[in-house]
């Protein structure tokens, strides 16, 4: 009989054994489809930019369409550079987008956004994204030119807060080049 028992025991043990295998593997799998997997719906600016308590004017970083967006590493390339509409400044470009992103004409929107922007998302995911946000008004906080530089500091407020921008244009002859847009602050 004490042979039984112990065949059972060893039984119950292969068992054990495997079930808890079993567990490990699809928690692996499921730590693995939530690292990699991404987002279904698009992150809120307060929560990306330190969470619902962060009140504060600037947030910082690079993003795509607006707070909490990824962006591509695209290295600033003059010929593929997005151009500020002849006869206009860079302060009226950095209007027109803002201007249209509270329109609601997202395809203006993203038209007007830096290449490495562009290269991080698609128009729809884009405008996804930017609608979620909210945003109800912008300013236009300084205009300052340096070097053949020009940056102009916005200031968008939506539900999540205020976050601001620094568009960097460099000169092309008589126009404007379109090299960054980012979040003051971030790294």
């Amino acid at each position: 009989m004490e042979e039984q028992g112990v065949a059972a025991s060893g039984g119950q043990k292969n068992v054990v054994i495997a079930l808890v295998a079993v567990v490990v593997v699809l928690l692996a799998a499921i730590v693995g489809l939530v690292v990699l997997r991404k987002p279904a719906a698009p992150s809120t600016p307060a929560t990306q930019a330190g969470g619902a308590g962060n009140t504060g004017g600037t947030t910082t970083g690079s993003t795509s369409g607006m707070p909490g967006s990824t962006s591509t590493d695209v290295p600033f390339d003059p010929k593929t550079a997005t151009k500020v509409a002849a006869g206009k400044t860079p302060e009226d470009h950095v209007k027109a987008y803002f201007d249209a992103v509270l329109k609601g004409d997202y395809a203006t929107a993203y038209a007007l956004l830096p290449a490495d922007k562009k290269a991080a998302q698609d128009e729809a995911a884009y405008a996804e994204q930017v609608k979620g946000y909210g945003i109800t008004k912008y300013t236009i906080d300084d205009v300052s030119e340096k070097d053949g530089e020009t940056q102009v500091l916005a200031t968008a407020t939506m539900a999540g807060g205020s976050f601001q921008y620094l568009w960097t244009f460099v000169k092309d002859g008589d126009g404007w080049l379109l090299k960054s847009r980012t979040l003051p602050g971030m790294n």
